[in-house]
């Protein structure tokens, strides 16, 4: 794995993370890392792609996120932005190698093309509700559909990768990771109860993207932990539920179905698995807003 600084870091503290990941596991040489001070430093590393590289690579690079994985033909890159929010990965050697591990893993599922049949998998399941929402008169309904099918995608790439890494003997550098990430949060939305959402996503279905898109965003997160590392689940459950004050027990219920479908079913990526967990999925947002 090859090393660029793009701002005033200490190279010698990113070598010797580098160093432990290659005994741990064996990283692809020809990934590019790149750790930035600022998204506009993206422009240095799309100066040095090739020409049919650089739209797709500026657009993901738009992305407010302060890392990702980018797997396009030749390129192999991942990126990590340090801003004062996440500046801990400068003296946290456990939660940076975290998270280098899980930008791995994504870039293994890419190389793999785990991605693509998911991907796939995505489409013609959404296809068929697009035809049961024509039916039903609800075509309105489909952006909003679509926006929380691309959520979805978004976890089980994600209960993909952090499964991988808790079952290679990871769990504790990913835990680390997630710890200070919850860590940051200092306000966030109040839970949605049952009764009331189903009542407030028909006056406006949009509310279901907001609730969706923060659930699913801890689920990625608790989820592979609870299948593989019971232990180190309950103690993440404790921490989020504190620090958002809210409750877990109330937000799993409400994603019952799927939930009970990963933990009970999955094994390995799979199109019946995939196809299965999409059709809960789109079958609780249309019993919400139906």
């Amino acid at each position: 794995m090859r090393l660029t600084l793009l701002g005033k870091f200490d190279q010698l503290y990113f070598a010797r993370v580098l160093k432990r990941i290659q005994h741990l596991m064996s990283a692809p040489r020809d990934v590019q890392l790149y750790i930035l001070d600022h998204k506009t430093n993206c422009k240095y590393i799309i100066q040095r792609l090739p020409s049919t590289e650089k739209a797709s690579f500026k657009k993901v690079c738009s992305i407010d996120k302060i890392s990702f994985s980018y797997h396009r033909n030749k390129q192999r890159l991942i990126v990590i932005m340090i801003t004062d929010s996440n500046a801990y990965l400068l003296k946290d050697r456990q939660a940076l190698t975290g998270l280098l591990l899980h930008e791995l893993i994504h870039l293994e599922h890419m190389r793999k093309g785990t991605y693509k049949l998911l991907q796939q998998s995505y489409r013609r399941v959404f296809t068929l509700y697009v035809q049961l929402l024509t039916n039903l008169h609800q075509k309105r309904l489909l952006p909003v559909l679509d926006h929380i099918g691309q959520n979805a995608l978004l976890l089980l790439k994600d209960l993909y990768t952090n499964g991988t890494v808790i079952k290679r003997g990871f769990s504790h550098e990913l835990l680390r990771y997630y710890e200070h990430t919850f860590s940051l949060k200092k306000t966030c939305p109040r839970p949605v109860f049952y009764d009331k959402l189903r009542r407030e996503a028909r006056k406006d279905p949009r509310v279901l993207q907001v609730v969706f898109a923060f659930e699913f965003a801890l689920l990625s997160v608790v989820l592979p932990f609870k299948k593989y590392k019971e232990r180190h689940a309950k103690e993440l459950l404790t921490y989020i539920a504190k620090c958002y004050n809210l409750n877990m027990r109330e937000t799993l219920r409400k994603c019952g179905p799927f939930i009970d479908y990963y933990l009970d079913h999955y094994t390995k990526p799979s199109r019946d698995f995939q196809e299965k967990y999409f059709h809960l999925i789109f079958t609780k947002v249309i019993e919400l807003l139906t």
